[in-house]
């Protein structure tokens, strides 16, 4: 998935993310390009003790990434204090394509957003359907999965 330049901006310093959605989007452009610093200043200061950089470094790092969809957003506009994401990353670790499933809170601190953590679903989860050889690939790429990332 090809990573729109606003949010790798945003990982690179230049800019600041205004509503909590964008800071999901660019917390993931960190993922993807393994930027655990980001990750980390963008973390809620009142939450990040709980995270290990070690783990959290080696998950963003042996996975690849293969796409971001956001599923709801509940405020988490500029002129919020407060906002909740809802997503799906998928990825694929060790030959494996996996998605996770998070609704996310995020918190607005002297004009800047940051995660603070995540919620319950509501919903029971169910392990998603493994994708087919000859399904579309998860990336969006428009392929069949065993002509992209399948191989």
């Amino acid at each position: 998935m090809s990573i729109e330049k606003k949010y790798m901006d945003f990982v690179e310093g230049k800019g600041t993310p205004e509503t909590a959605e964008e800071l999901m989007k660019s917390r993931y452009a960190a993922y993807t390009v393994g930027n655990i610093d980001y990750i980390m200043e963008t973390h809620d200061p009142a939450t990040r003790g709980g995270i290990s950089i070690e783990e959290t470094e080696e998950w963003a790092k042996s996975s690849e990434w293969l796409g971001l969809e956001i599923i709801s957003t509940e405020a988490g506009t500029p002129s919020d204090d407060q906002g909740i994401v809802e997503f799906k990353a998928t990825y694929k670790e060790e030959g494996e394509v996996q998605v996770h499933h998070e609704k996310s809170a995020f918190v607005k601190i002297e004009g800047k957003w940051y995660y603070h953590g995540w919620m319950p679903l509501q919903q029971t989860i169910v392990k998603e359907k493994k994708i087919g050889r000859n399904d579309p690939c998860p990336c969006g790429s428009g392929k069949k999965y065993k002509k992209c990332c399948g191989k």
